[in-house]
């Protein structure tokens, strides 16, 4: 008995190392497909191999990369929590750290970037990657001085590595001291001439054209060099055919014929030239060129978005009912429901445009529907509709920021104080450290009467914290007078220089604090600042302050 539970126990063991065995050997397997079809931009059989590998190995730090590495190709936030769960199951690995230091700059999520970067062991942080990954970070919160220190640090570590070079050089590029520019774009210009590093580099170079409104030719020069580089993408083929278009260059047609012949043997390119005949006011050339197409070409996805696209620039709103009535787009069948109630709308047709609008909101229940679908939605100036999405936006923890920066923006443009102090409160709890935040909430919160205890002491906190901001100390001077305490709350804004009293919001306030003690000088700050964009509580404070002078004026 004793010897058949001993070999029973070994059967097991071996079973379990055999099992065991074979999930390490189809990991490494498929690890090494997946990295295969990434090098040849076969993405949909590496997300395959992965996924697989994760479903055998929960636990696959590779197979977890391999995610995060499609996420970051394709821009999809998801690449953030992949380079999170990296980490997380190798914690002692510094390039994965850092991996995840250059993810969370990408996708604008510096908190983790500088926590991460803080976690690193002091004596791992000697390494050209370390000061590439504080450079990033430094870049992005505009600290340009910083990042070439750190540029620098990097290149006297790795001095061989061109990539260090190209964003050095991209750093100069936009400085805006002369001989700095022009050492940048010295050492972007050298790049050129390295295959790996020209196509970034010559980017670098017609963007910062671009923005400085260089000579078109010399750009069109640039963007034809580009797209006939091997590695081009049909985005450095759109440049180049945007340059052709803005000039009138007789050669926009051949070129744009050779684009027409080559795009629909792949579906993403032929959406794109779509789309962007369709934005360059060529919708009905678009359509034309779209009755030549295969049946099969005109079905592949995302095409039938750009031909939709393409029938609403020129309000054929029959053709688009016709178009989204009856077809499949899969699992973005919320846009074509949208798209159907645009439509349908525009017809007049209210009860069948509701209900499609109805069902598009039932359909878009993930995060990236929802930001797929707000975009549309509000390029057609359907304010309501956009500002719904975005509230139920703001329920998926990993977008609750960025929709209420965007509602933010909304509020504020729509001069909507009620709709602003609802998303402060929000981004308050998100937040509390945010003095911007807080002066904007405490500001608010003043103006609407709501709250105003706690708003006067959280004025006074953020007032103290950073005392020569001028923006906070015109809060802080306003909590003041609100308890009818004028005199102190000039004496707060009398620090201010007449540089910074020449913004027009702070000019306003100083007004309305000079008028409350009855000071004429008042009348030449609420000229001044009575044209800015103010809220319309706002607005009745400077009424209220001109009636005031005025009725002193009579009195006398």
């Amino acid at each position: 008995m004793f010897g058949i539970l001993l070999s029973l126990i070994f059967f097991i063991a071996a079973i379990w190392g055999g099992h065991d065995l074979y999930v390490r050997w189809q990991e490494k397997r498929l690890v090494r497909r997946a990295t295969f079809d990434m090098e040849h931009g076969n993405e949909r059989d590496a997300s395959l191999a992965a996924r697989s590998i994760l479903e055998m190995k929960p636990s696959s730090a590779s197979a977890a990369r391999i995610m995060a590495q499609l996420g970051e190709r394709v821009g999809e936030r998801s690449a953030l929590n992949w380079r999170r769960k990296v980490v997380q199951l190798d914690p002692h690995s510094v390039d994965d750290a850092l991996a995840l230091v250059r993810c969370a700059v990408q996708f604008n999520d510096i908190p983790t970037a500088e926590r991460t970067l803080a976690e690193v062991n002091e004596n791992l942080r000697n390494s050209a990657p370390y000061h590439e990954a504080s450079a990033l970070v430094a870049q992005f919160k505009h600290q340009d001085e910083k990042a070439e220190t750190e540029w620098n640090e990097a290149l006297r570590l790795s001095p061989d590595d061109k990539s260090f070079q190209r964003q050095l050089g991209m750093l100069r590029l936009r400085a805006t001291q002369p001989e700095r520019r022009a050492a940048g774009e010295a050492m972007l210009t050298a790049l050129r001439s390295d295959p790996a590093q020209r196509s970034a580099a010559t980017r670098a170079l017609i963007n910062a054209g671009v923005t400085r409104k260089e000579d078109p030719r010399k750009l069109l020069e640039l963007a034809r060099e580009l797209q006939a580089y091997p590695e081009a993408t049909w985005n450095d083929r759109f440049v180049y055919l945007d340059f052709l278009h803005g000039l009138q260059d007789p050669q926009f047609s051949a070129y744009l014929t050779e684009l027409e012949k080559t795009a629909p043997t792949k579906a993403s390119s032929l959406a794109a030239l779509l789309s962007w005949m369709a934005k360059n006011n060529l919708s009905l050339l678009a359509l034309d060129y779209s009755k030549s197409l295969s049946a099969e070409s005109l079905q592949n996805w995302p095409v039938p978005l750009a031909i939709a696209d393409a029938y609403l620039r020129l309000r054929e709103w029959q053709n688009l009912e016709a178009l989204t009535a009856k077809a499949n787009w899969g699992r973005l069948e919320f846009l074509r429901h949208a798209y159907l109630a645009r439509a349908l709308r525009a017809e007049d047709k209210r009860a069948a445009a509701e209900h499609e609008w109805s069902a598009a909101l039932k359909d878009a229940t993930s995060s990236e529907s929802l930001v797929l679908l707000i975009q549309p939605i509000s390029e057609w100036g359907w304010e309501n509709e956009t500002t719904d999405l975005l509230w139920a936006l703001s329920k998926h923890p990993e977008k609750q920021k960025d929709a209420f920066m965007a509602l933010y923006q909304h509020y504020a443009k729509a001069s909507d104080t009620q709709g602003l102090y609802r998303v402060l409160v929000r981004l308050s709890e998100l937040d509390s450290t945010n003095l911007n935040v807080q002066n904007n909430l405490a500001q608010v919160s003043l103006l609407l009467n709501a709250n105003p205890e706690e708003a006067r002491r959280s004025a006074a906190d953020v007032y103290h914290k950073s005392p020569a901001n001028p923006a906070y100390m015109t809060t802080y001077a306003y909590s003041l007078l609100t308890q009818g305490n004028a005199k102190e709350a000039l004496r707060i804004m009398s620090s201010l220089s007449e540089e910074q009293l020449s913004d027009p919001t702070i000019s306003a306030y100083y007004g309305i604090f000079l008028a409350a003690t009855g000071d004429e000088k008042a009348r030449a700050y609420l000229d001044f600042g009575k044209p800015a964009n103010l809220l319309p509580e706002e607005k009745a404070l400077i009424d209220k302050a001109y009636a005031s002078l005025d009725s002193r004026s009579r009195t006398r």
